[in-house]
């Protein structure tokens, strides 16, 4: 997805909006290279905005024990290491790993990107989604939901469940 693309779900995202008014064609003009540009280098930092407008894109996706692509589907590690490798940063593949590489990041000042680590299967770190702002997080929950879904910090169950956050940073 290019970057207009990915501001598009971002303002969709973070905005509420359902919709996108089409422009018409003839108000654009493109200057396409003869030779194709080299692919981007790794990146200074996280596109934290570009990260999370992506990161939502994936809602719906399916639900996939050991998934990591959106053709197939993710669980929750997959989706996460998915996410964060697309934007070049390398995390490793699952939730407690993730936990155990990442600084802590204390509760009252996550941002969005962080990770949010739940205890779903007794252990403090059985389950991660990336957080997006306004209390909301990304993540594949388990075979039951089915699907990656956002749900809301204070639901009573993910709330009753959080057990830290970590911050990727470069």
């Amino acid at each position: 997805m290019g970057a207009i693309g990915l501001f598009l779900v971002a303002a969709l995202v973070l905005g509420g909006c359902s919709t996108v008014a089409p422009v018409p064609e003839a108000e654009f003009t493109v200057n396409v290279p003869a030779e194709p540009a080299p692919p981007p280098a790794a990146p200074a930092s996280i596109d934290t905005l570009g990260l999370v407008a992506y990161a939502a894109s994936m809602q719906g996706k399916p639900y996939v024990l050991g998934g990591d692509s959106p053709r197939l589907g993710f669980d929750c590690s997959g989706l996460v290491h998915h996410v964060f490798g697309t934007f070049h940063f390398e995390l490793p593949r699952n939730a407690a790993s993730m936990a155990a590489s990442l600084p802590q990041v204390p509760l009252s000042n996550i941002q969005a990107a962080d990770l949010l680590f739940f205890n779903t299967q007794g252990s403090p770190y059985s389950h991660v989604g990336i957080y997006l702002g306004d209390g909301r997080f990304v993540h594949a929950p388990s075979p039951r939901t089915g699907r990656v879904i956002i749900s809301t910090m204070s639901n009573q169950y993910w709330h009753g469940r959080l057990s830290g956050a970590r911050r990727p940073s470069l």
